[in-house]
């Protein structure tokens, strides 16, 4: 960061500690679970159980799946999303605040979000993607293009062109507990001012 000139501000070093901690733990420790919306407030008290039957479902060999989300207050609206591969392993990762009129269209948006770090990472073309999303509304409109509403048509168009770029993408509604990492970047992303990507 000196030899580049960059400044990075406590919150957002704190924040990629605790990012790095979180994963290095779901990575070493297969058999634990960790509460990761726990792991926000206070690492040191988080609790570690074993995995619920009820959460994260590994794609099929040779496939990523991407957890998406997106949450709204009355204050603040968020998206925030994690790309894994088959050995859980994150491939990918974004969150951040996102402008639209309701959890669902925000949900919308993290989706397209996914979209553009799947075409940046250089992914498109090459396999196949698993989109698994909490909101029922959103899953609905990815499905049935009648029922998409008028109002947001020029988004819909943005999420068609991007499809159009991406090899193969499955979308799935979520199961209880099988987005929870993706909840809790969304709740962090909406208090953050900007959007964070990272992939590796």
């Amino acid at each position: 960061m000196v030899f580049e000139r960059k400044v990075l501000s406590m919150d957002t070093l704190i924040f990629h500690s605790k990012m790095k901690a979180l994963l290095w733990v779901i990575a070493a420790f297969d058999e634990c679970m960790v509460q990761e919306r726990s792991w926000w407030l206070c690492p040191s008290k988080c609790r570690f159980s074993k995995p619920l039957t009820l959460g994260w479902r590994y794609p099929p060999h040779g496939w990523l799946k991407y957890n998406i989300s997106g949450m709204a207050t009355e204050e603040a609206m968020g998206c925030g999303s994690m790309l894994r591969d088959e050995d859980e392993l994150v491939r990918a990762l974004f969150l951040g605040p996102c402008d639209a009129i309701d959890a669902d269209s925000a949900e919308l948006g993290a989706i397209i979000i996914a979209l553009d770090v799947i075409i940046e990472i250089g992914w498109s073309g090459i396999g196949s993607i698993i989109g698994e999303n909490g909101s029922l509304v959103a899953y609905n409109w990815l499905l049935n293009k009648d029922r998409r509403p008028w109002s947001q048509q020029a988004t819909f168009a943005d999420l068609e062109r991007r499809l159009a770029c991406v090899h193969e993408v499955t979308f799935s509604k979520a199961k209880p507990n099988g987005i929870e990492m993706a909840n809790t970047l969304a709740a962090a992303g909406m208090k953050r001012l900007g959007m964070f990507k990272a992939w590796w």
